[in-house]
């Protein structure tokens, strides 16, 4: 279902999530600057069509969508893919099984129902498995930082050795 939600929410030009969506005449929603940039190639035949349906219009007069505009914000602001793709699970929460959430900002276990989504909103938060690659991936990086540090101190304490072997 999250699949089918962010499909409504993409734009047919550019394939991103809307950005400034507009509509005209036949109610296809398209990001302004997409679909002004479509038009601009179109400006040697006079006319103006829509990518989607093929209809033409003389001298369409873009509408912005700002309950779109909306719904793309707020679908932006948390990850709803995370939470409708979430696996089952009894852990976080007993009552609400299907959600397995973990914020990444707090490094906590998040329920969506149980938690007030607004602590969340400006964090960065992911499914469990998600979140389990990210933690892992973060913990190889800063393990081959330590080993390259540790490689060096090596070298740096065999010379010291030998300069002090040197010395006596």
């Amino acid at each position: 279902m999250a699949c089918c939600l962010k499909d409504e929410l993409l734009c047919s030009i550019c394939l991103s999530i809307y950005q400034d969506p507009v509509s005209f005449g036949c109610e296809h929603y398209f990001c302004r600057k997409c679909i002004t940039e479509h038009w601009s190639r179109q400006e040697l035949h006079g006319t103006r069509d829509c990518p989607e349906c093929r209809r033409t219009f003389a001298d369409p007069h873009l509408s912005p969508s700002l309950k779109l505009s909306n719904i793309v914000e707020r679908y932006s602001a948390f990850p709803l893919d995370a939470i409708l793709n979430a696996q089952r699970s009894s852990y976080p929460c007993k009552d609400h099984e299907k959600v397995k959430l973990f914020c990444l900002t707090d490094k906590s276990l998040v329920c969506f129902f149980c938690d007030e989504p607004a602590l969340h909103e400006q964090h960065q938060v992911t499914t469990i498995d998600e979140a389990f690659e990210e933690i892992q991936r973060e913990m190889k990086e800063q393990l081959a930082t330590l080993q390259d540090s540790e490689k060096g101190h090596t070298e740096a304490l065999q010379l010291l050795q030998r300069q002090l072997t040197e010395t006596k």
